[in-house]
């Protein structure tokens, strides 16, 4: 074994202690342990039945250049344009006999739909975190979309709760006669927990470049794991894609000794919501290892500090892109894991308010969906922007966005039964009003209106808030019409309530 040296160590994100063990890698292209029992079948890829070197044959079923299979394993995913094949060492540095396996899938999208966007990606020691959920994604159709190009094997007679490591070598094409590849790429790789990504750097075969060694060690949860690799191609226009060579699986007892134990230095790792509405709280779930104390980072938050080990009711006031780091720490080190623009808070939904139309309530239209209330009880079914009021009282509608934040307005004292006060020459004028509002009287509605008679005259906001309350006796009206003051209102929008024998309603503009 030579040049043997190792770079970085850690433990990868959402996987349970009882999976993944640790992770290893070795800027080396040589083998990590010696006179191992592989239990992957063909692991160097020298048994197959392709043609190397051909972008016109391949070992992918759902390519239409399937021309070959690859002994022991199953290609899954990719298209119709899926030219993965078998390389040899005129194509890229091959650590292991003659043959390795190329990822040649077409160009992906690593963090949005915007092409060439790798903003997302923390090298976070071995791993890459920080791809969203639905990504990568292959940029056009004809590749696989969301699920890439795929190599697979299903190994056999595994104990149990016994620990493995999983060995393989990763490096990346490299031609300079036709375009030359100057930047890492990204791919997966899944036993059965999930994808954890890695990037995979270009290794020109002149002269030889070094690839990069992997080790994840894991603990077997049955007699039976599938081992995966999976690319979707390149994720940026000097990005390579992935070339792998030399797998293998061995027990945890044949690992070099070279290797460092993963029980003595911590191995930091979070959770949390990522996606939140202005205001609102999160929790967050810490998935360090051998860890006796932690420190968190919140930018843009309250509190924006913490040493809990799982912090709970971390606010987000304001909208914007917000980093986290965590260190970890026992007594041996510390670990530190900083994840860039991890959590999002979306902007704040548009205002609402609630108008009212004789019996009927408006709220502003354009949110995604609505639901009314009733003296603070839900009204089932009552989810459109507009509700009939079948009794009086207090209303409130909650109106959500296209991110799911709500926002939400009120009306009340609601009068069910109302008429609009236009109906039976009712009216209002001058409307826009500046500072005399005229109400005019009809002289024949089914109520008698006399110098007896009191006129009670409310306005509200459009937040359902009253702002002015008059006891008018018509003794002080000009009959058939009366006038009250509104110049010290703001201007905007108003509702004017009249009650005599029945109800009436109008809107009018305070200018």
């Amino acid at each position: 074994m030579k040049n043997f040296l190792v770079i970085f160590f850690i433990f990868p994100a959402f996987f349970s202690q009882a999976q993944i063990i640790c992770i290893f890698c070795f800027d080396q292209n040589d083998s990590i342990s010696q006179n191992i029992s592989n239990s992957i079948v063909n692991g160097s890829f020298e048994s197959h039945t392709c043609i190397p070197n051909s972008y016109t044959n391949s070992f992918c079923p759902n390519s239409n250049y399937y021309s070959g299979n690859i002994n022991g394993w199953t290609c899954t995913g990719g298209g119709p344009s899926t030219y993965s094949n078998i390389v040899d060492g005129g194509f890229t540095t091959i650590p292991e006999g003659t043959y390795g396996v190329y990822f040649g899938n077409g160009m992906c999208n690593a963090c949005s739909p915007t092409q060439f966007d790798t903003s997302c990606l923390v090298q976070s020691s071995c791993r890459v975190a920080g791809v969203p959920l639905g990504f990568p994604v292959n940029a056009f159709a004809g590749y696989g979309n969301a699920l890439g190009v795929s190599l697979e094997q299903t190994v056999t007679g595994l104990s149990p709760g016994q620990s493995y490591v999983l060995e393989f070598w990763a490096g990346g094409e490299g031609d300079s006669t036709t375009f030359f590849f100057l930047d890492d790429g990204i791919f997966a790789v899944d036993i059965g927990f999930g994808n954890i990504y890695f990037r995979c750097k270009p290794t020109l075969p002149f002269p030889i470049r070094t690839g990069t060694r992997f080790i994840i060690e894991f603990s077997a949860t049955s007699a039976s794991h599938t081992v995966k690799f999976t690319n979707w191609g390149h994720m940026c226009l000097h990005c390579t894609e992935l070339i792998l060579d030399d797998v293998r699986l061995y027990p945890l007892a044949e690992l070099s000794p070279s290797v460092p134990s993963c029980s003595n230095l911590p191995t930091v790792d979070f959770y949390s919501v990522q996606n939140l509405c202005p205001g609102t709280c999160t929790d967050f779930t810490n998935l360090s290892l051998n860890t006796t104390s932690c420190q968190w980072y919140f930018a843009g938050a309250i509190p924006d500090t913490s040493t809990d080990i799982n912090p709970s009711n971390i606010c987000y006031p304001n909208a914007g892109s917000y980093d986290v780091q965590l260190i970890a720490t026992n007594a041996n080190g510390s670990d530190t894991l900083l994840l860039t623009n991890y959590i999002t808070v979306y902007p704040s939904p548009s205002p609402q308010a609630i108008s009212q139309n004789g019996d009927t309530l408006f709220a502003i239209t354009g949110s995604t969906s609505y639901q009314w209330y009733f003296n603070t009880n839900i009204i089932i079914g009552a989810t459109d922007y507009f509700y009939v009021a079948t009794a009086s009282g207090d209303y409130n509608v909650v109106a959500t966005d296209v991110n799911g934040c709500e926002v939400e307005a009120a009306v009340f004292n609601v009068l069910a039964n109302a008429q609009s006060l236009v109906n039976g020459q009712w009216s209002l004028y001058p409307n826009p009003v500046s500072n005399k509002l005229i109400i005019q009287i009809p002289i024949a509605i089914g109520i008698q209106v006399t110098s007896e008679t009191a006129l009670d005259i409310s306005i509200y906001n459009l937040l359902g808030e009253m702002v002015l309350a008059v006891h008018l006796p018509t003794a002080y009206c000009l009959l058939p019409t009366c006038s009250i003051d509104v110049s010290n209102l703001s201007s905007g929008i108003y509702y004017l309530e009249v009650s005599a024998q029945n109800i009436f309603r109008n809107k009018f503009v305070k200018q």
